[in-house]
């Protein structure tokens, strides 16, 4: 599992930071964590997220994401 550390970039940085990790899992097809700081809005990492169908779990209070591959 690849692990990112977001939380020391403010949006829109957090964003592309987080666009570029993901496309990193995705193409060694592996989950990846990422630690996002309470403070900042996720909220378009989040519709991201579900706009392209990835499985995911966001634990809000721990500022934990956990993004699984797509299967294509």
């Amino acid at each position: 599992m690849l692990e990112r550390d977001l939380t020391k970039f403010k949006c829109p940085q957090q964003f592309v930071q987080f666009k570029l990790a993901l496309k990193s899992a995705q193409s060694s097809k592996q989950c990846i964590s990422f630690s996002i700081n309470k403070g900042e809005s996720a909220n378009d990492i989040e519709r991201f997220l579900q706009k392209n169908a990835y499985r995911y779990n966001f634990d809000k209070q721990r500022g934990l994401l956990l993004v699984e591959p797509l299967h294509v």
